[in-house]
């Protein structure tokens, strides 16, 4: 059906300024979720591609399945409890600070190894490896940036794993990638901005796409183990409605009515990442780990929307980033392990390019964990992390119908993670 004329100038004015500005302030940092694995969380995943303790190496590094004892699944649950602020700085907007937009979410994990053969090893995981929700009030001063965020990504993993020598193994899988996305933002009054009389505006969107993952290990002596790890950034095409809501002072709402509806796509592209990792027993008891993680996120350079009424291209500000994590684990007698580790996050947002959507700052993980084996077949693991995320500025400027309109502001933020998980080897 063919669009009229009016239709198509409200949705131009009311819509897409506020639609295109969308999707960048997501795509910015914080919604990768680390927590894959409990033990890993204990020791802040230090030497996660290289010690292949149990089933959840197949995120990590499915190579590491190869030096797995026996078949093993495991079930995991990961309480996150993110705390922010986002307080207002030389900002002229009525409105108020945001208080905690986020609520405690759990994060689920799923894996199952098994061996095919003297040399072939198959497994599958089921996680969940980007997220976002939070949701702010309806006057918070930096509405017109961001009200509501939700993005989920669900991620399927069937891998293989092979022995090519007694010290060399490589592994790798496919990546069948589910993500959902829903936004939503304030407009503000053509006569000046007021909670009171605001319009708003909601994306939803969702998508299937397939990616893949790679990794080797490498038995360097009987005590040291290497392992590197390639993840696929996966580019998801969004499909989905854009429904904006008038200002009540609008003069487009007479003509058309209170809202507009038009289907329309963006793209949501999550970054490559690679990791090197290494492990080396100290003796019977003591085993220590370090990590690094380098994430793509320069895969960002713009950000095309498409609707009826044109395209739009928007240009991003994200950098590279990585993450250093070293841990140790004390093996207490066989039944009982306990670890720790302490991990470096760099974020990848700028001043210029930070949003509410995701109010990022360099991160610093403390972990600890345990593991107890209450019979040759179960046993359980068990970790907590505090996440302190630095203090940053916010600098962001949104334009509707040529009137730029500007948001000042400082992030501040800590997570507490607790985990747990029960191993089943058959």
């Amino acid at each position: 059906m063919t669009m009229k004329p009016s239709r198509r100038l409200a949705l131009t004015a009311a819509v897409s300024t506020v639609l295109f500005a969308a999707p960048t302030t997501l795509l910015a940092a914080g919604f990768y979720i680390q927590e894959q694995g409990v033990s890993g969380l204990g020791r802040a995943y230090a030497g996660e591609a290289a010690i292949a303790s149990d089933a959840s190496t197949i995120y990590f590094n499915p190579a590491g399945m190869t030096r797995l004892e026996r078949n093993e699944v495991q079930a995991g649950v990961h309480l996150l409890i993110p705390n922010a602020e986002v307080n207002q700085r030389n900002t002229q907007i009525p409105g108020r600070d945001s208080g905690n937009p986020y609520d405690p979410t759990p994060v689920p994990n799923l894996y199952w190894a098994e061996q095919y053969s003297d040399r072939v090893w198959l497994g599958f995981g089921l996680s969940a490896p980007f997220g976002l929700k939070n949701e702010y009030n309806d006057d918070f001063f930096a509405r017109y940036d961001s009200l509501e965020s939700d993005l989920r990504v669900l991620n399927l993993q069937p891998s293989i794993a092979f022995d090519l020598t007694d010290r060399i193994s490589i592994g790798g899988g496919l990546d069948l990638q589910y993500a959902d996305a829903t936004l939503r933002s304030a407009t503000p009054d053509p006569t000046g901005p007021n909670p009171d009389t605001d319009g708003e505006f909601e994306l939803e969107g969702d998508n299937w796409d397939v990616g893949f993952n790679i990794g080797m290990l490498f038995d360097l002596t009987d005590n040291t183990r290497l392992g590197i790890h390639y993840r696929d950034g996966i580019s998801h095409t969004l499909q989905g409605t854009a429904t904006a809501t008038l200002s009540t002072n609008d003069p487009n709402r007479a003509v058309v009515g209170d809202t507009v509806v038009q289907g329309g796509q963006a793209e949501l592209k999550l970054p490559d990442i690679a990791s090197i990792g290494i492990r080396h027993r100290f003796n019977d008891r003591w085993t220590g780990l370090a990590q690094y993680t380098w994430f793509n996120w320069s895969n960002f350079d713009e950000i095309r929307i498409e609707l009826a009424t044109g395209d739009q291209v928007l240009e991003q500000n994200y950098r590279n980033s990585y993450a250093l994590a070293v841990g140790a684990e004390y093996e207490m007698n066989p039944r009982w392990t306990l670890r720790g580790g302490i991990q470096y996050d760099q974020t990848p947002t700028q001043t210029d390019g930070r949003s509410t959507r995701t109010p990022d700052g360099d991160r610093t993980w403390f972990s600890f964990g345990a593991s107890y084996a209450s019979s040759d077949r179960l046993t359980f693991d068990l970790g907590y992390s505090y996440i302190h995320i630095e203090s940053e500025d916010l600098d962001i400027t949104r334009s509707f119908n040529g009137t730029d309109i500007n948001m000042q502001g400082t992030t501040k933020g800590h997570v507490h993670v607790l985990s747990a998980a029960m191993r089943y080897h058959f």
